[in-house]
């Protein structure tokens, strides 16, 4: 398939995608029953008729459509940049290459690196082993899955539960009673909470110890995105285990686990949800852990330490590998939580217009409908125009605030834009990006 072929079915996907979204906001789209971001059912549409072979009109006059809305003051120290999907052309840009902290926009670096880094079907293991030693003694061993749910119910999308590894476990177990679960934490070498962190932020919900199992990445509550997360994220898993096996038995979390152990073959696996399903519960509910997780699936890749340091080494050098340009970029970590992360708006549009990974787009929240965009574009927003129409990355941080995604204007042109606000409250800050996006959306 050419590439002017390729980017007219892009942009066909992109079309069929709006209309049935503009249906779904029109029907008026709810939150649903225990917190999940879900979109209620629209009705059957018959297939869209083609109305466009190529982008329509001419290219947008973003500078004249954006001029109020960018001279926003809510918008404080800003770095930005809109780019034209077809032609490549800049078509507005203010302080593009202005170093700026861009919170959880961070993570459309760690998903473009995924993307060309990994295997979009890859899948983290978790497996259980018996110590032929000792049978009554368990070992949880995992690639590194932090999406694991108790019972299938949790909430991440596909995830692995719990319940059906203890289930295939005790089939082969038989009658034999279970003393000890030992949970293998060696794969993150004992690097598990990052030094730019705030540790007060895992009762405030962003954030836990990078164990190598978690239970809904650490959640508290799985039906809630914000909830407090664990302190003990690795041993809540091998006491989910003990219960889901029935045993009163003694759990620990080990760095190490002797070599002789780990040779022995898994009694019981489960398996995670692909890599492109897990990309996108990251970029819709902005979720941290999962970012850190797969930041390390990236470093092991590449023969880096799966470390924070061998993660944002090798998503920074698979980028660089593929033409993106990093050459401003500073990463402590692969989620945006470290306020030491510095990119520009001219990095972050690159990413996001550059067409080997453009199924990112697809991948990001739609704008008054789910995830973190769910509560915004609303009626007397001042940006309800484009509800439904806007696909975008967020990132909040303390004076910090970041959109950075996609928008189909009026005229039917796909136009990729980023935003980077310091300096901002995120009260005033967010409407007015999301009024940026909106006047974008407008350009003529």
């Amino acid at each position: 398939m050419s590439e002017q072929k390729s980017l007219k079915v892009w942009l066909w996907s992109i079309l069929a995608f709006v209309i049935v979204v503009a249906v779904v906001v029109g029907a008026a789209v709810v939150w649903s029953m225990n917190g999940r971001y879900e979109v209620q059912a629209a009705e059957q549409l018959a297939e869209p008729t083609p109305v466009m072979h190529a982008p329509e009109g001419d290219v947008p006059d973003v500078q004249a459509a954006i001029q109020r809305a960018a001279a926003d003051p809510a918008l404080g120290v800003l770095s930005a940049s809109v780019t034209d999907v077809e032609t490549g052309e800049v078509l507005w840009a203010k302080d593009e290459n202005r170093k700026l902290t861009p919170a959880s926009a961070t993570k459309l670096y760690t998903a473009a690196a995924a993307i060309l880094a990994l295997d979009e079907d890859s899948r983290w293991s978790t497996d259980l082993l018996q110590d032929p030693n000792d049978p009554g003694r368990l070992i949880l061993r995992s690639d590194g899955d932090v999406s694991l749910s108790r019972d299938g119910e949790g909430f991440f999308t596909d995830a692995a539960s719990v319940a059906k590894l203890a289930e295939k476990a005790k089939k082969k177990l038989g009658g034999q009673a279970v003393t000890s679960i030992v949970v293998d934490n060696s794969i993150r070498s004992g690097d598990l909470f990052n030094k730019t962190w705030d540790r007060e932020d895992i009762d405030g919900g962003n954030i836990a110890n990078l164990d190598a199992v978690m239970l809904d990445a650490g959640r508290l509550d799985p039906y809630t995105s914000d909830s407090a997360r664990s302190h003990n994220p690795g041993e809540d898993v091998g006491r989910a285990l003990a219960d889901a096996l029935g045993a009163d038995a003694e759990v620990t979390v080990s760095k190490e686990v002797t070599p002789s152990l780990c040779d022995q073959g898994p009694i019981a696996t489960v398996q995670s949800a692909p890599l492109n399903v897990r990309l996108r519960d990251m970029l819709v509910h902005s979720d941290n852990i999962m970012a850190e997780a797969i930041g390390r699936e990236i470093a092991e890749s590449q023969g880096k330490p799966r470390t924070f340091e061998g993660a944002t080494s090798a998503t920074l050098d698979v980028l660089k590998e593929h033409g993106i340009d990093t050459k401003d970029a500073t990463l402590f970590d692969n989620s945006g939580m470290s306020e030491k992360n510095r990119l520009t708006a001219h990095e972050l549009d690159g990413v996001l217009s550059n067409k080997e990974v453009r199924g990112i787009l697809d991948m990001l929240p739609v704008s008054s409908v789910e995830g973190t965009l769910e509560a915004r574009y609303g009626s007397g927003s001042g940006s309800e125009d484009s509800a439904g129409w806007v696909r975008a990355k967020t990132g909040t941080l303390s004076g910090v605030n970041a959109l950075a995604g996609t928008v189909m204007t009026d005229s039917g042109r796909a136009l990729t834009f980023a935003f980077l606000s310091n300096e901002s409250d995120p009260n005033s800050a967010r409407p007015a990006l999301d009024r940026l996006a909106n006047a974008v959306r407008s350009a003529k």
